[in-house]
């Protein structure tokens, strides 16, 4: 019997054409779950660039390296290609010779063409050409990951991936780190915001966190509360056993 195969439908931002991509091949490339983050590098930094892969993922970003990800028996061009296409945001590591590759300045063209959200993240070179219109970021390696993530905060998508992985945050430092991102978002859907509360209440360690609970407040901010009633219509508090409920 002849089975046809799942395709996933990707369109541009600005609703111009659609492209066709098998599910495996996206399942293949980002797994599935966490906001597809396509990590524009020269070769001489895939080191550090894979290493940033993995501390975003901390965050819900799932990272494509080429030069890490791409599979010997997979064309490595129709790898790229299937990576772009299926992004949901783009990332330019601008270290002092991105312009010299030759396939770096013809990503950022297909991410602009795309429309999906583009940072340009400064690390020895200043963005050039069009890419130069969009968020210029200062960073080090070391920080980019958290940079990265708070500028992406913006996005609906990326807020949705940063509420699940919450849910995985394994002890109160890594909870810290998960809640230097709160400060950034922007707007919360009521869903959001029931994702949330859920993620904190089932998860102890993000609960012992000074950064969510707000017991420390001039080191780690006010905690998901404050951000909560900030960004939402419904108020909440923590209640005496520590759990975050909707007040009356």
């Amino acid at each position: 019997m002849h089975v046809r195969k799942k395709t996933r439908t990707h369109k541009t931002q600005k609703g111009t054409g659609t492209h066709d991509l098998s599910t495996d091949a996206t399942n293949r490339i980002w797994g599935d779950e966490g906001f597809r983050l396509f990590l524009s590098h020269r070769a001489e930094v895939k080191k550090k660039a894979a290493d940033l892969k993995d501390r975003l993922r901390l965050f819900g970003i799932t990272g494509f390296v080429a030069h890490e990800d791409i599979r010997p028996t997979r064309a490595w061009l129709d790898e790229i290609e299937n990576a772009l296409l299926s992004m949901d945001g783009f990332v330019a590591l601008m270290t002092k010779n991105f312009h010299e590759s030759d396939w770096t300045d013809q990503e950022v063209g297909f991410a602009l063409a795309r429309g999906v959200p583009i940072v340009a993240v400064r690390l020895g070179r200043k963005p050039y050409g069009f890419i130069g219109r969009f968020q210029d970021l200062s960073s080090t390696w070391s920080t980019a990951a958290e940079d990265i993530a708070k500028t992406l905060m913006k996005n609906s998508r990326m807020v949705s991936a940063y509420i699940k992985a919450l849910r995985r945050c394994p002890n109160w430092d890594t909870g810290n780190t998960l809640g230097t991102a709160l400060e950034a978002i922007e707007a919360l859907s009521s869903e959001q915001i029931d994702d949330f509360v859920t993620a904190y209440n089932e998860n102890y360690e993000l609960r012992g966190s000074f950064a969510f609970n707000g017991s420390r407040l001039s080191a780690f901010g006010p905690g998901l509360v404050w951000y909560l009633n900030r960004l939402g219509s419904r108020k909440f508090r923590r209640s005496s056993d520590g759990l975050i409920e909707q007040t009356k």
